[in-house]
């Protein structure tokens, strides 16, 4: 009998590093079937191979050991799809399918790619440098600047042009990394490009916000959340420090706080404000809102200020009504004093001191003495008056 044995044109699939991948491989159904997954490029290295109504892998390439599988039970009804796990780059490339029935014999090629697309962009302020970086891309990365409202400092000799570098790792992924001068009144624009994927990092710096012990702060997150359905919300100290962390899923939301700040933080805003309260001089700083989304991640700074609070004088703590009130006892301590020095007969020699309000006349035998509105008689050689008073002043004679 004549054996008849096509194949269809490549297929091109695009597979993500480090994850599972499956080729497509199809046959008419028929018994005793022969399934082979070869590597042309590679001499027709072994990756996967089926006879007999079982696997056959003493021939596998120790590269595919224990990460290649058939959907055996889907076998008889003409799959031979091949699932490859945990993918490296080294996996890319051109893949052959041979099939093999009673009813004849079917290649099929399969080119496939393998990515590490770009998952996230980091971006930080550090003295007026601005650093943008995203790690683990494959293919090669190229990363821009950009500015909203547009900007142009290129002409500027005093600006810091941008600096870019890329770097490989252990497993052919890269590492890029870029520094330019920040750009003040601008949003400054990272964006990360790898292949077909984009992603890009936002970063504003607000206007300082004031606050002062024990009173209570707002510090706005001016990011738009209006069209989004999944974020996640970070506010951080000093860009370090976490404070809380809110995931937003479908109009639902989970907030975690950190015990450092349980006590500062009064809650979070549906606009992602953080209100402060019971502030200190050492939560002076730099507070950063953080929101990433699966393209995403905007940053926005603010520094706020803590102002203590200054120290208040006497005269600084006293109403107008109390300082009146003070100044007529004051006065009327003074008539009392003259009114009982002059009954004694003793104006040539008598003085007082308001720290109690004291009234002496050495020259009588007897001692009166005032005590909160009170006059009692006591033999001795001198009067004394007293009327108890709490404001300081200095001695003087009357």
């Amino acid at each position: 009998f004549n054996v008849c044995v096509y194949s269809l044109a490549d297929i091109h699939v695009t597979c993500l590093f480090s994850e599972d991948c499956v080729l497509a491989c199809s046959f008419h159904p028929g018994s005793d079937e022969v399934i082979y997954w070869l590597k042309p490029e590679d001499k027709d290295l072994t990756v996967h191979s089926y006879y007999y109504s079982t696997d056959q892998l003493k021939l596998q390439s120790q590269r595919y050991r224990g990460r290649t599988a058939l959907f055996n039970d889907q076998i008889p009804k003409g799959n031979a799809s091949l699932l490859l796990r945990g993918l490296t780059l080294q996996d890319q490339g051109r893949y052959k399918c041979y099939t093999s029935t009673i009813k004849g014999n079917k290649e099929s090629f399969i080119n496939m790619a393998v990515e590490a697309p770009v998952r996230l962009v980091d971006i930080q302020l550090s003295d007026d440098i601005i650093t943008c970086s995203s790690t683990g891309i494959y293919p090669e990365p190229k990363l821009t600047w950009s500015t909203d409202p547009p900007s142009d400092l290129s002409f500027d000799p005093g600006t810091i042009q941008n600096s870019t570098s890329t770097k490989v790792d252990d497993g052919g992924l890269y590492d890029i990394t870029s520094t330019k001068q920040f750009i003040r009144n601008r949003t400054n624009i990272c964006t990360v490009t790898s292949g077909t994927v984009e992603r890009t990092a936002t970063l504003k710096q607000q206007d300082p916000v004031q606050g002062s012990p024990r009173s209570e702060v707002s510090i706005p997150c001016s990011v738009s959340q209006s069209d989004l359905l999944t974020f996640n919300l970070t506010w951080r100290f000093n860009q370090i420090d976490t404070i809380l962390t809110s995931t937003y899923t479908k109009g639902t939301s989970q907030m975690y706080i950190d015990n450092q700040w349980k006590e500062q933080v009064q809650s979070l805003s549906d606009s992602g404000s953080l209100q402060l309260h019971k502030l200190t001089v050492v939560h002076q700083g730099i507070y950063s809102c953080e929101l990433s989304t699966a393209r995403d991640t905007h940053l926005v700074l603010t520094y706020l200020e803590i102002t203590p609070d200054k120290p208040s004088d006497v005269s600084d703590g006293l109403s107008s009504g109390s300082i009146t009130g003070i100044t007529i006892a004051a006065v009327a301590a003074v008539i009392i004093a003259a009114v009982i020095c002059y009954l004694l007969r003793a104006f040539s020699f008598c003085y007082f001191a308001v720290s109690h309000l004291k009234v002496f006349c050495p020259n009588l035998d007897v001692t009166r003495s005032s005590e909160e509105g009170q006059i009692q008689m006591v033999k001795m050689k001198r009067i004394r008056v007293e009327y108890h008073f709490r404001m300081e002043k200095k001695e003087r004679k009357i």
